[in-house]
C-alpha cells in the first residue's frame, strides 16, 4: 500500500475504533441493567423463600431453577458476552492502528 492509502486505512480504523467505543458503552450499560434486574429479582425470590421458611441451603438452588430468575440470568450472561466482544473489538482496532502507524513511519523513514 502507498502512504496515502495507509493513511486512509488508518482513518477508517480510527472511525471503527470510535464506533466500537460507543458500542462498548451501550453494551456496558445494558450489562449493568441486566445485572441489576437479575440481582433484584433474585433477592426478591430469596426473601420470599425465607419468609416461606424454605431451608437456607435450598434457596440458592431454587432461585437458579426459577424460570423468571433463570431467564434474567440468561439475559445478563448474553449482555456480558456482548460487552466482552465489544471490548475485544476495541483491542483489535487499536492493534490494527498501531500496525498501520508503524508501517507509515517505516515508509516515511525510507523516503
Amino acid at each position: 500500500m502507498e502512504s496515502f492509502e495507509l493513511i486512509q486505512y488508518l482513518q477508517n480504523k480510527r472511525r471503527e475504533l470510535s464506533h466500537a467505543l460507543q458500542e462498548s458503552k451501550k453494551r456496558g450499560i445494558a450489562l449493568a441493567n441486566a445485572e441489576k434486574n437479575y440481582k433484584r429479582e433474585k433477592a426478591k425470590f430469596i426473601a420470599k423463600a425465607r419468609m416461606d421458611k424454605v431451608a437456607v441451603t435450598l434457596v440458592g438452588d431454587l432461585a437458579k431453577g426459577d424460570m423468571d430468575i433463570s431467564e434474567l440470568r440468561h439475559e445478563r450472561d448474553i449482555a456480558k458476552v456482548l460487552y466482552l466482544n465489544a471490548q475485544e473489538a476495541i483491542n483489535v482496532y487499536k492493534l490494527e492502528c498501531r500496525l498501520v502507524e508503524a508501517q507509515i513511519k517505516r515508509e516515511w523513514e525510507d523516503a
